[in-house]
């Protein structure tokens, strides 16, 4: 059995142990019992993230053995002393990010890019295991009409939404969506849904096709952003694909008065002309997940009302014992959201 190190420790758990940079191996650790104000949840269905793979490639530093996996969806199965919201058996997810809640950012309402904020499967165990704990402030109920690939999904599309607020675009406006990976398929399908015109651009066929799916107007990578931007009124442009080329397409084309939003977490330097977006009043903002609680209630509540499908943007599940392989593919850049089957 390898050691995990898991406060309150007592039987021992099947789990997807990343034990060096692209080695996954299934082995046995530690079971985690809940410390006071923390829930036990056994994961039924759980997806991958582009953070997962940053981390399973070695991109991201993180000790091993570690337990990846944030975008979680299960039942609860036990509580940690103090916890009220909560009942064994429930079907939950979890918000997997948490501010420290005292720092000046959280005290204003800005936790999501706090310095002190831990993370499910990024600093913190994962849920790509028999079980997984988490704060029981971030651990949501679920009703009983959203299925599980909807929820596992959930976490995502709270991303993508925190976007669309606040970029303050209304129903007939048009947007650009830069980047059709998940966090942007998921921005189209909830400002499609808001009767918000999306023009959709990527350099795959596959994304495009999805995107078209969702309800965008798609474009291809080599055609002239500035051109059709300017042509079909865009007023906001979202970076979602989060690359140092499609940040500087978005700052180079983005019409006159318009805001641009970046999402993706692009890691090297990129140009611009400071001189042209004073002049012609471009704004760039950035948005950072989602504010807690607000964002994830609202998402949630969208989804069990039907008014968004999240789950339509998966198009592969694996076992629990195959992570590996999903992370793999998840990689390629070339599938829709993946999924992890838990029971």
């Amino acid at each position: 059995m390898l050691g995990y190190p898991l406060e309150g420790l007592k039987r021992i758990m099947k789990a997807a142990l990343l034990v060096g940079p692209e080695r996954i191996t299934m082995d046995t650790v530690a079971e985690p019992r809940p410390a006071a104000g923390e829930a036990m949840i056994q994961p039924t269905c759980a997806g991958i993230c582009g953070t997962d793979v940053s981390i399973y490639l070695g991109h991201r530093s993180v000790s091993y053995p570690f337990i990846l996996g944030h975008e979680v969806t299960g039942r609860v199965m036990a509580l940690g002393a103090e916890v009220k919201n909560l009942r064994i058996g429930q079907r939950v997810i979890v918000e997997p990010n948490y501010p420290c809640g005292s720092c000046p950012l959280c005290l204003k309402g800005r936790g999501a890019v706090c310095a002190q904020k831990r993370s499910m499967g990024v600093n913190l165990p994962g849920c790509f295991a028999e079980l997984a704990s988490a704060p029981a402030e971030f651990v949501w109920p679920l009703p009983d009409g959203v299925s599980d690939q909807d929820a596992a999904t959930i976490e995502p599309l709270t991303v993508s939404l925190h976007a669309l607020r606040q970029s303050g675009a209304l129903e007939g406006d048009t947007v650009a969506v830069l980047g059709c990976g998940v966090v942007g398929l998921l921005l189209i399908h909830a400002a499609v849904a808001a009767g918000v015109r999306v023009i959709a651009q990527d350099r795959s066929s596959g994304k495009l096709e999805m995107a078209r799916g969702l309800g965008a107007l798609v474009v291809s990578g080599q055609e002239d952003a500035t051109r059709i931007w300017q042509e079909e009124n865009v007023t906001t442009v979202f970076e979602c694909a989060g690359v140092a080329e499609t940040v500087e397409l978005a700052l180079r084309a983005a019409p006159r008065g318009t805001q641009v939003i970046l999402l993706g977490l692009a890691s090297s330097p990129a140009s611009f002309v400071p001189m042209r977006l004073v002049r012609e009043g471009i704004n760039i903002h950035t948005s950072m997940i989602y504010d807690h609680p607000a964002d994830f209630a609202h998402a949630i509540d969208l989804v069990a009302r039907g008014a968004l499908r999240p789950a339509r943007i998966v198009t592969h599940t694996y076992p629990l014992e195959a992570v590996g392989q999903a992370l793999e593919l998840a990689g390629t850049g070339e599938a829709g959201k993946i999924h992890i089957r838990m029971t």
